[in-house]
């Protein structure tokens, strides 16, 4: 099988994680696999075993409404073009039997003649939908309309990464009954169990951090806060490269995104983070007792109600961005390490290699 994937991530990391991951699962399986991303190069998260071709990046502010170049220019309508025709052309050339769309078109509506142009160039395949647990609903009169009409138009699947048994599709887009049925749950996309690491750093401490993307300054202020209001406490704060914050006290280390990130949760006290996918699942994946701040700039609701519903099964805690201070952010993480550890056991984690055994049954029929 020949099987592409275009994404663009426009702000955190996270949805070319989750790409760059399932397509590993196809490489690894066998088949070749090409990842197309849009967004801006991400060495950390990028795809191991399937091919990754960038194409010109582009990434968003905080309020997902204007969108720059790799120069932190306004993307032009030229640079779009240029992108719309290497799009075209890489998916021409690599002649894929299935076109999985990160998101599209439930999402990346500005996008949506970067997409079309990619499934217009592979008139032969299978064209999928990948999404992630939680979906923003389009705000505007006409907008899911919009969407569910290129569903019924263009698509063969949906590959929703999530469990129902925490959160289900239909409580961030109910479908109509003729789309619900192109939908198959995977559960989620995680990395491998975390393995030890060498070293003892982040034993006992508050880890905090924000992913990779340049928000985050709130949460990490509100931190600083806390440590010079109980110095008691070992804090280390992992910050973006665009991240500027105040001044550390003493007993907080603050040093760049690491790789190790998942062992430093293996052996921490607690974590403080947001909540995107991948961020939640980490935390699935190391067990580690964790605080919620969840992203909520421009009506977003994804985070909040994936951390919501971390905090109603798992009793992990959240704090909201308008109540997020030093103060609140301490009576957040001393109640939630007088609460029992959750057990995350049960939520399915299989969703790489599960995306693959569905693309393969439903080339067989």
């Amino acid at each position: 099988m020949r099987i592409a994937f275009l994404v663009t991530h426009l702000l955190g990391t996270g949805h070319l994680a989750r790409t760059a991951q399932i397509a590993d699962a196809f490489a690894t399986r066998g088949h070749d696999a090409l990842v197309l991303s849009g967004g801006m190069p991400a060495p950390l998260v990028a795809p191991k075993a399937a091919i990754l071709q960038q194409i010109p990046p582009i990434r968003s502010d905080a309020t997902f409404t204007t969108l720059f170049d790799e120069n932190d220019k306004i993307a032009s309508p030229a640079f779009f073009e240029r992108r719309i025709v290497e799009i075209h052309n890489a998916i021409r050339a690599f002649r894929p039997d299935v076109l999985v769309t990160e998101l599209f078109p439930f999402g990346r509506r500005k996008l949506a003649a970067e997409f079309e142009a990619a499934i217009h160039a592979a008139p032969d395949a299978r064209i999928v939908s990948s999404i992630r647990d939680i979906l923003q609903m389009p705000r505007k009169t006409g907008r899911k309309e919009e969407a569910e009409e290129r569903l019924r138009r263009h698509y063969d699947g949906i590959l929703f990464h999530g469990d129902s048994s925490l959160v289900g599709l239909d409580a961030s887009w109910p479908l109509p009954a003729p789309l619900s049925a192109l939908v198959e749950e995977t559960g989620y996309i995680t990395n491998a169990a975390p393995t030890a690491a060498e070293g003892t750093d982040g034993t006992g401490e508050i880890i905090v951090a924000a992913g990779g993307g340049a928000v985050g300054t709130a949460l990490f202020n509100a931190a600083l806060d806390a440590a010079r209001q109980k110095p008691a406490l070992k804090w280390r704060i992992l910050i973006g490269k665009q991240t500027d914050i105040g001044h550390v006290p003493p007993s907080v280390i603050v040093q760049p995104v690491r790789p190790d990130f998942r062992a430093l949760l293996t052996r921490c006290r607690l974590a403080v983070l947001q909540c995107g996918y991948n961020t939640a699942m980490d935390i699935a994946d190391t067990g580690a007792r964790a605080v919620f701040c969840p992203f909520e700039g421009e009506g977003e609701t994804e985070q909040l109600q994936r951390a919501q519903a971390m905090a109603k099964e798992y009793g992990c805690g959240v704090i909201r961005e308008n109540m997020l201070d030093g103060r609140g952010l301490l009576a957040e993480i001393d109640a939630t390490l007088n609460r029992p550890a959750g057990d995350f056991t049960a939520i399915r984690r299989k969703g790489a290699q599960r995306s693959v055994d569905i693309v393969e049954r439903a080339l067989q029929t």
